[in-house]
């Protein structure tokens, strides 16, 4: 690990990684793809949308410039698991505190499966801010990594088929507000809690969410998704509008 603040607290900021204009470019591409996958809240206003990361060239560029920083903060080489690009509405909840990663789900044979540690035991996520993210609109915030297994980290949560954490040990945490420019980068951990609030600002707060295993656990974006849409967990933290 060649990331001394990352490899003490499990998360990293990297400043102007990108431009704002290239970030703009990144959005156009997304929001003009006819393949990538859209979902809508509770309000019937666009949340998220997934599997973009090969629909554009600037998309491809921002995947192949977020590994070359990786490889430098990393003794290991990772590749893409699962992409998204999150719209905050205005006036969009946030979510409450959880992993990524940590929940029990059924898949479409009814076997009950370790969330994403199916797949890998090590995942880092890269938020790359195509708006400024603040107090006003609900920025990220993150507490240090809980470097402990699959099972014992399951006990933190709720058990309900999500990463939601139990509201009394959120309260033994301590969160680090990310505060970010177009175009920065955070990376962390996918053990690290983390949470957002919601957004009363008047635009959306749109972010760029990719998650990445080590290539030496396999290349699982294609079984990720065709799992997800096969899934018997009908639960989703980021459509339910909880905060």
């Amino acid at each position: 690990m060649k990331s001394k603040e990352y490899n003490e607290k499990g998360f990293v900021i990297v400043k102007d990684a990108f431009s704002q204009d290239f970030m703009e470019t990144i959005f156009d591409e997304i929001i003009s793809s006819k393949e990538a996958i859209q979902y809508f809240d509770r309000n019937n206003k666009l949340r998220r949308i997934e599997q973009i990361y090969d629909k554009g060239d600037s998309l491809l560029e921002l995947n192949k410039k977020l590994l070359k920083i990786m490889n430098d903060f990393f003794d290991d080489s990772y590749i893409i698991f699962k992409d998204k690009y999150n719209a905050k509405p205005s006036g969009g909840e946030g979510f409450f505190a959880h992993y990524d990663g940590i929940f029990l789900w059924e898949d479409s044979d009814g076997k009950v499966n370790e969330g994403w540690h199916i797949y890998a035991d090590d995942f880092v996520n890269a938020l790359v801010a195509i708006d400024p993210m603040d107090n006003t609109n609900g920025q990220l915030e993150i507490a240090k990594v809980h470097d402990d297994s699959f099972g014992n980290l399951l006990k933190n949560t709720k058990q309900n088929g999500t990463p939601m954490l139990k509201e009394q040990f959120q309260e033994t945490l301590s969160f680090e507000k990310i505060n970010l420019s177009p175009g920065d980068v955070v990376f962390f951990n996918s053990k690290c809690p983390h949470k957002s609030s919601k957004n009363n600002s008047k635009k959306d707060r749109r972010t760029i969410y990719y998650t990445f295993n080590k290539v030496s656990d396999g290349d699982n974006y294609e079984k990720y998704f065709n799992d997800k849409l096969t899934s018997q967990n009908k639960k989703s933290k980021s459509l339910s509008g909880e905060i």
